[in-house]
């Protein structure tokens, strides 16, 4: 806290100066916003306001972005209250355990808004199983996220949240456009995104270079998401996952015929287990896939 409170006043103290002797005031309306953006954090909107305080000529160009940023604090210390913390223990967390908090498509929406400001830039964990906040709240949390955000993030549970397709495809999409480029481990489990939604994750999953685990167990996935999973797998693909668990789905012999060839050829070089208890895969079907799991193993 006293750590934190330094460096608010430190960023003050320069811009304050900064004001005080440049030419700030000269700057377009457009070239303040920008500058003005890059100081908006919602956890932490002192610095802003700060720096329409410091000179009369600012306050009324920066006045519309005072107002949204005043409106994202709010939400922001709405979702603190929620979850039982404040605007600098979020901040500063590497892990956040949300579960059955009763979390809302909004809230997501408030999570979602952090997150593109990299208002979490130290969290590694981030557990929001059993909330039921369905594909609205996927889609929420993962609007606009791209490129390097949330570079942190490790392990991303999702377990227990009533979320489709849309909510699987919106998912994808963020990891198609480089958000959480570190990822390990992401939970889905019971959630009936189906074959349709395993095919859009599986893609950008593939190109994770530290992914080791991937929950699907209950997800309504059948043959043809298996195939998504482990058809034509690249030499880089999947090259680090060690865990894909896939009980209580709908696969088939068929299904468990596509993970032994995918094994056989060499696919998933770092695979320990893949459980596939209480699908209709029989037991011959099963015990085929862990044999092919223990012939490579001793060849590793």
């Amino acid at each position: 806290m006293a750590a934190r409170a330094t460096r608010s006043a430190s960023r003050m103290a320069r811009l304050t100066e900064a004001v005080a002797t440049g030419p700030l005031g000269a700057l377009s309306h457009d070239e303040l916003g920008v500058i003005f953006d890059g100081l908006a954090d919602p956890l932490e909107p002192v610095v802003a306001v700060a720096l329409s305080s410091t000179c009369l000529g600012l306050r009324t160009p920066l006045g519309p972005a005072l107002e949204v940023l005043k409106e994202r604090h709010e939400r922001v210390a709405a979702l603190c209250r929620k979850v039982e913390m404040s605007c600098a223990e979020l901040r500063d967390a590497e892990g956040l355990v949300w579960l059955n908090k009763g979390l809302t498509a909004g809230d997501m929406a408030t999570l979602g808004m952090i997150l593109r400001t990299n208002g979490l830039p130290m969290v590694q964990i981030l557990h929001l199983s059993g909330n039921g906040f369905g594909d609205a709240g996927v889609q929420a949390l993962c609007e606009g996220l791209g490129r390097g955000a949330v570079p942190s993030l490790r392990s991303f549970n999702l377990n227990l949240n009533e979320f489709g397709r849309a909510g699987a495809e919106a998912l994808a999409t963020a990891l198609h456009k480089g958000a959480m480029p570190n990822l390990e481990l992401l939970c889905l489990a019971v959630n009936p995104f189906g074959n349709q939604g395993m095919a859009a994750l599986a893609a950008p999953l593939r190109k994770l270079s530290g992914f080791r685990g991937l929950i699907l167990g209950k997800c309504e996935i059948g043959d043809e998401g298996v195939a998504s999973l482990v058809n034509n797998l690249g030499k880089d693909d999947f090259k680090a996952l060690e865990a894909l668990l896939i009980d209580q789905n709908n696969v088939t012999d068929a299904g468990a015929a596509k993970l032994v060839a995918s094994l056989d050829a060499g696919g998933l070089p770092m695979l320990i287990g893949c459980p596939l208890s209480d699908n209709p895969a029989s037991t011959r079907a099963v015990q085929a896939v862990n044999a092919a799991l223990a012939k490579r193993s001793q060849y590793q």
